[in-house]
């Protein structure tokens, strides 16, 4: 059942031109989870919620728990019918920009074991700051489209240079990957 709600959703997003995983890149997400198995997720970026769904669908047999962020409003409304609807119950979604918000440090998580950020590419830097002091000693961290869209990600490649972290990109789609941050 659950499957056959993705598959509408993905069908409903690309039908209005709403910016979603690829199957690529939904494989890897749930491969790395899967693999890693974190008990406590952020995200950054839920759109409408599919990478949310997948997320929270892959760790909810465990009890584990996603928290997520979505600067766009209307996408944040359109989230919260499609969380009851895909009955994801291990979730919490919020409304706001984590770089721009007092309050963020009073919702994020302590000790996130996985991070998947999917939003604004030219703030994947500055969302890695903002999370940093959040992460757990084994964290993995997963960004999206960081080939097809690398001339956007200067904040992201001066964060990596000024705290000497490694990474890796694992091809996705035709043209793109995702970079794999572990342990910073």
């Amino acid at each position: 059942m659950l499957n056959e709600f993705l598959t509408q959703l993905r069908a409903y997003c690309v039908a209005r031109h709403i910016p979603l995983i690829s199957k690529e890149s939904e494989s890897i997400l749930r491969n790395t989870l899967e693999k890693n198995q974190p008990k406590t997720c952020l995200e950054i970026g839920s759109a409408v919620w599919y990478s949310s769904i997948v997320i929270a669908s892959t760790i909810q047999k465990r009890w584990w728990h996603l928290t997520t962020f979505e600067v766009a409003y209307p996408s944040y409304l359109e989230a919260q019918r499609n969380i009851n609807q895909a009955k994801c119950r291990n979730t919490t979604l919020y409304p706001f920009d984590i770089t721009k918000s007092e309050t963020t440090a009073n919702v994020l998580p302590l000790h996130c074991d996985f991070v998947f950020i999917d939003a604004q590419k030219n703030q994947y830097g500055n969302y890695l700051e903002k999370i940093y002091n959040n992460l757990s000693s084994e964290n993995i961290i997963l960004l999206d489209d960081v080939v097809k869209y690398q001339t956007k990600l200067i904040t992201l490649y001066k964060f990596l240079q000024e705290n000497q972290i490694n990474h890796e990109i694992i091809p996705s789609e035709e043209w793109d990957g995702i970079m794999v941050l572990k342990n910073i």
